[in-house]
Parts: structure tokens; C-alpha cells; sequence
């Protein structure tokens, strides 16, 4: 990872349109991994937040649920990860958020180490 910006698929307003921008690279916390993303998917609950306006109130927003990618850091207290291993998790129902740092739409994204699983 070089830098400290990413771009990602931004939703720039309730139910408005998808644009390319850039946004800060999160940094894991206690229990987080940091996951460089290889693979995603537009899992139907994407499309419907666009179009419907519902679950997301923060603007510009990242979507994004499925995961598969490679841990590139951890955070504090994590040990059954390193970073080079490949995982997957699926942040919605996992983790119970709808938090852009947790979206796959962007390069980087923080997963929780007790949802995600080696591939």
C-alpha cells in the first residue's frame, strides 16, 4: 500500500448518483483488519440503498458488501491473521453496519477479524 488515499465508488446523495472519487485509507482498530479489496460484488441490497434512499443517513457514502480481498494490516489483539493472507467476510449482516470504512467499493477496507474468515 502506498499512500493514504484510495478511490472508491461514492453514493454522493440520497438516492443520487454513483461517482469515482477519493476518500482516506482507514486504519484498523482493536480487533480490525485492514483488507486490501481483490473482489466484490453488487449484492442486491446495493442497488436497492441507491434507489430506494434507505439505511444510509451520511453523505458522500460507500457501498459495498461482499469481501474478498487480502489482509494488508491488523489491529491490536488480532493474532489469528497476518498480513498476506487471503479472506472473506460479508459486512452487512457480519457486522451489523452500514459504515463506509466497512464497504467494499474502494480499494481498502476494515473487516472485523471475529466475522472473517481464510480463503
Amino acid at each position: 500500500m502506498s499512500g493514504t488515499t484510495q478511490k472508491a465508488l461514492l453514493l454522493e446523495s440520497k438516492q443520487g448518483k454513483f461517482v469515482v472519487g477519493s476518500r482516506a485509507i482507514p486504519k484498523p482498530g482493536p480487533g480490525q483488519l485492514l483488507v486490501k479489496v481483490l473482489a466484490t460484488g453488487l449484492n442486491p441490497v446495493d442497488w436497492k440503498i441507491q434507489k430506494y434512499g434507505i439505511f444510509i443517513t451520511e453523505f458522500p457514502a460507500v457501498l459495498g458488501t461482499d469481501i474478498a480481498g487480502e489482509v494488508e494490516s491488523i489491529g491490536e489483539g488480532v493474532t489469528a491473521f497476518k498480513a498476506g493472507d487471503r479472506v472473506y467476510t460479508i459486512f452487512l449482516f457480519a457486522q451489523g453496519t452500514f459504515e463506509s470504512n466497512s464497504a467494499s467499493f474502494q480499494q481498502y477496507t476494515i473487516t472485523y477479524a471475529a466475522t472473517t474468515a481464510k480463503v
